[in-house]
């Protein structure tokens, strides 16, 4: 089958139809939030309340009534009606209090206590909703779940999220672990199981694809349909194909059976001039510089090495030459 005849497909042409086949976002499921990191919500999350609920304290002191102190210095000490109750950080302040003062500005020594410096009102507090107002959308629909928005849902209590996890099949093959760290940073699962897959991975081609051959190098004998009824994308040898297939055609799908909402393209400035054949699209690895500008590591091809050093792959569309050095192109983030 591998040696059937090829006619390319243009490649917008080619994506398009690919995820055409596919069958729409997957159901949701729920997930402890620890386990939701860098998988795509099903359903936005939103600050049911404040954070802080109340009044809390910055820092360790004496919970006080502003009015209380007014006047109290050092040389002129306020008397208080009792002893203010100490507060720890994050602690509510205790009723009819509205402000925190340092360890040293209450002095306990004699008969009864006395303020030695007077304070504002709010001040050494947090105020309700100081660190997220009731009613803000944390992450959106089709937003990524970020390691950074966990402090935020533990401080609102919520345990779970819903998120959609796009289901891939491979048949074990050395490239399979690669591909689950690939497919792992997209938010989707590979498995061998093709029977629950919401797309089927094939390492060799079956017979019967609907478009076999991009016009794209590498990717020229990338292919796919369906088999068995389910979405199928070709990795041919050599692995350059293989994950030119990857990068071109598996990710857009991960992202619409996710539900990943779209977002304008990543840019970045070229280093080098990039000058490119008419009539292929072609991929090219970058590495950014001391300068931060794109530096290409190879034109038409996806060397493991210069991949390795890649942070981030330029897609030249088949009707360009290519780009002159400080251009600023879309990117396909690593």
């Amino acid at each position: 089958m591998d040696d059937a005849p090829l006619r390319l497909t243009e490649l917008d042409d080619a994506r398009a139809a690919w995820l055409a086949l596919l069958p729409g976002p997957v159901a949701p499921c729920r997930l402890p939030v620890g386990e939701a990191v860098g998988r795509v919500l099903a359903e936005p999350v939103i600050a049911a309340g404040p954070v802080p609920p109340v009044v809390t304290a910055l820092a360790a002191g004496w919970a006080v009534a502003a009015a209380e102190t007014m006047g109290a210095g050092p040389y002129a000490p306020v008397p208080l009606a009792a002893v203010p109750a100490w507060v720890r950080p994050g602690e509510a302040l205790p009723p009819g209090t509205d402000a925190v003062l340092p360890g040293f500005a209450v002095d306990r020594d004699g008969p009864f206590a006395q303020v030695l410096d007077a304070v504002a009102p709010g001040e050494g507090v947090r105020q309700p909703g100081a660190d997220i107002a009731a009613g803000t959308v944390l992450r959106a629909v089709g937003e990524a779940l970020r390691p950074q928005d966990l402090p935020a849902l533990a401080a609102l209590d919520v345990r779970e999220v819903a998120v959609r996890i796009p289901r891939l099949a491979m048949a074990a093959d050395p490239l399979m672990p690669a591909l689950a760290a690939l497919a792992t940073t997209e938010g989707a699962a590979l498995q061998e199981c093709a029977a629950t897959a919401d797309l089927v991975l094939l390492r060799h081609d079956p017979g019967g694809l609907s478009v076999r051959g991009l016009g794209a190098r590498p990717g020229m004998t990338v292919g796919f349909g369906r088999v068995d009824g389910r979405p199928a994308l070709l990795l041919p040898d050599p692995v350059e194909e293989a994950l030119a297939a990857w990068f071109l055609l598996a990710r857009p799908a991960i992202a619409a059976l996710a539900g990943r909402g779209t977002a304008p393209p990543e840019t970045a400035r070229l280093a080098r001039k990039v000058a490119s054949v008419v009539g292929l699209a072609e991929i090219v690895p970058l590495r950014r510089d001391a300068e931060g500008g794109e530096e290409p590591l190879a034109i038409g091809a996806l060397p493991l090495a210069a991949l390795a050093a890649a942070d981030a792959l330029l897609v030249v569309p088949a009707s360009s030459e290519g780009y002159e050095a400080g251009t600023t192109v879309p990117i396909i983030v690593l």
